[in-house]
């Protein structure tokens, strides 16, 4: 059976910890250069993990709960059961631990998708698929759908001029996707970099405006979409 893999736990765990560290360009490049996702930055010890794991989650609570504006620093080390010390010592300040939230969420997200996705056999398939569980899954977050009402202006910048780093982890990854399905012929042999930022980018725009024809928390607009417009553009010629 030949499928896309949207989500590799391992690897996807260790561009996360290294994105969180500030070393995106050595996971990219190990994205571009490697066959399979294999990055090599390391985690450190098991118990610094779960730290870092439960400051996130925390933090997640607190953004849905009280808003980015009023969630404090104090908030979110108090919420996890530490001292504000270990906190700092793993996240320099605020805006450093929200771009780690959202990193985290997309690292979720992906696991959901893998779920959805993986008994479909054709990569096209599963990738058109993907394109429309991701951009419900986006629509309703909890976090995202309460931000974007409450403090669009606070949480629209993490989203867009700040978003570098979710767009080029997620891109590398299915960029790679992409090329596997290339080479064993099931999507058109347009470049993968540029097929997986424009569908990444895509994805953006309905999280940002969701209101218009296609809209993302109507599944029926999304699938049309995906068959009209972007199955045309992925599917190989000799398929059309």
């Amino acid at each position: 059976m030949v499928y896309i893999n949207i989500y590799d736990t391992y690897n996807i765990k260790r561009l996360i910890i290294g994105l969180a560290s500030r070393n995106l360009e050595s996971n990219i490049m190990a994205t571009k250069t490697q066959s399979k996702l294999s990055f090599t930055t390391k985690s450190g010890n098991e118990k610094q993990d779960k730290t870092r794991n439960r400051i996130v989650d925390a933090a997640l609570a607190c953004f849905i709960e009280s808003g980015l504006r009023k969630t404090s620093m104090e908030d979110v080390a108090s919420r996890a059961g530490i001292g504000r010390a270990t906190l700092y010592r793993r996240f320099k300040d605020k805006d450093e631990l929200i771009q780690s939230v959202i990193l985290t969420e997309a690292h979720k997200n992906l696991a959901l998708l893998e779920k959805q996705i993986v008994q479909i056999e054709s990569p096209l398939e599963g990738l058109l698929e993907a394109f429309v569980q991701a951009a419900m899954a986006a629509h309703k977050h909890p976090l995202f759908t309460q931000l974007l009402v409450l403090e669009p202006d606070y949480v629209m910048p993490f989203l867009t001029s700040r978003a570098g780093s979710v767009l080029q982890f997620a891109s590398a990854y299915l960029a790679v996707q992409i090329s596997k399905a290339q080479q064993a012929g099931f999507i058109s042999n347009r470049p993968a970099t540029t097929t997986a930022e424009m569908i990444l980018r895509f994805l953006q725009s309905l999280l940002l405006s969701p209101q218009g024809i296609i809209n993302p928390g109507n599944e029926e607009s999304l699938r049309l979409f995906s068959e009209t417009y972007l199955r045309p553009l992925l599917e190989p010629s000799s398929l059309g």
